[in-house]
């Protein structure tokens, strides 16, 4: 509906009426194509993640907020996870939501301030691993002595290549290596490697495995510092070695390898033995061994001589001990026949003592034994009866009683 309207200052104006959804479209193209694309610099609150994967976020400074929103598409671009509190630059577009007449920040870049989006998310993912004990020092293992063969995961184009190949095979040639090659930069280098990981583990043979490459940019260094290449070297059946960049250059495939060299030729020189040293060492100890044989025999020889010094013959030994067999033969018998005499005189001294109480002494004194039938000894008269016979004991001989009066 359209008509004139009578405005405060006695003006005439043509009165528009819209309608909401009128209203909210055409303040939706005005203000998309006054903004197409912006960056915006803020704080990060309310961050939330809904159930299809798109994130929700308000960005927020001193005196304004305004809300944001980064859909699922954008959200494998991120190289680091955000976080409430984290002052951020957003690129992106505004757009405004008509159903509810929102406007809001559709998201297509974050990039932190301060560091970079590299050094946040290394950092991050370094916190996370620490924390699962990824890198830990006590978990790695060491390296072969000897090996025979050795797998070796680096770019063909490179100067890597040439340098660990020239350096090792000078060092040790009798080894042999196994080349898994791979893009060491780039979208798809972090799955090469990881499949060449994968694939020289699964050989039997491969007693060691290096990852190398040249140095670069922190951007150009990316590709080794993929978690799941990290979680895949932590499991390898074999030690690890990482030598990606140069000696300044730090990534996470260095620091969960059991082993890290700062350039490729430092990581031919650690797993490859000189074999010029090694056979010097082998002469060396050669000789040690024989002079510390020739020692041990001088000594036994010694030893050897001393004893025989010492030793008699065995008939002087056997003479000797008869000289002592007698000697103690002729104190046995000393010492046995004066316990002989000794037990003697005991005897006699006991016997003596003995017959002096025994009552056959006393018989023969004049005494006698009167006994009853069963054996009884008759000590008082009281106890006999008249009629009753008795056995009387004499000093010589026996007689037998008849009692006829008790008086």
């Amino acid at each position: 509906m359209d008509s004139l309207a009578r405005g405060s200052e006695g003006l005439n104006y043509e009165r528009r009426v819209f309608t909401v959804s009128e209203l909210n479209r055409r303040l939706k193209e005005l203000l998309e194509g006054s903004f197409p694309f912006l960056w915006v610099e803020g704080e990060i609150s309310g961050l939330k993640s809904s159930p299809n994967g798109h994130l929700y976020f308000n960005l927020r400074d001193d005196g304004a907020s305004l809300q944001a929103v980064l859909f699922r598409a954008y959200r494998p671009k991120l190289l680091f996870k955000l976080e409430d509190g984290m002052h951020v630059l957003c690129f992106g577009r505004l757009s405004l939501y008509e159903p509810r007449g929102q406007y809001q920040l559709v998201v297509q870049q974050v990039e932190p301030l301060g560091i970079g989006a590299f050094q946040v998310a290394l950092a991050q993912l370094k916190e996370k691993l620490a924390r699962e004990g990824l890198l830990d020092p006590t978990l790695k293992r060491p390296l072969p002595f000897l090996p025979k063969v050795v797998g070796l995961i680096t770019s063909l184009h490179g100067a890597a290549i040439h340098d660990f190949l020239k350096v090792g095979l000078c060092r040790f040639p009798r080894a042999s290596i196994y080349i898994y090659p791979v893009r060491v930069q780039g979208p798809q280098a972090s799955q090469e490697i990881l499949e060449g990981l994968k694939l020289l583990s699964s050989l039997g043979e491969v007693e060691v495995i290096v990852i190398t490459r040249g140095g670069g940019a922190s951007e150009d260094l990316w590709a080794f510092n993929d978690e799941s290449l990290a979680r895949a070297i932590r499991k390898c059946r074999v030690p690890v070695v990482s030598a990606v960049g140069h000696e300044i250059d730090y990534t996470i495939c260095d620091l969960v390898a059991d082993a890290r060299a700062p350039t490729p030729t430092a990581a031919a020189e650690l797993v490859f033995p000189r074999l010029e040293e090694l056979e010097n060492k082998l002469s060396n100890l050669q000789k040690e061994l024989v002079k510390g044989l020739e020692k041990q025999l001088r000594l036994k020889h010694e030893r050897l001589s001393s004893l025989a010094n010492r030793l008699r013959s065995p008939g002087e030994k056997i003479l000797e001990q008869k000289k002592e067999i007698s000697h103690l033969k002729r104190r046995l018998l000393l010492a046995l026949e004066r316990n002989f005499k000794t037990k003697r005189e005991m005897l006699r001294l006991l016997s003596g003592r003995l017959e002096a109480l025994s009552p056959l002494a006393v018989l023969a004194r004049g005494y006698s034994i009167v006994r009853r039938q069963s054996g009884e000894v008759v000590r008082d008269s009281s106890s006999l009866k008249e009629g009753e016979i008795l056995e009387i004991i004499l000093h010589k001989g026996r007689l037998k009683a008849l009692i006829k009066e008790i008086l």
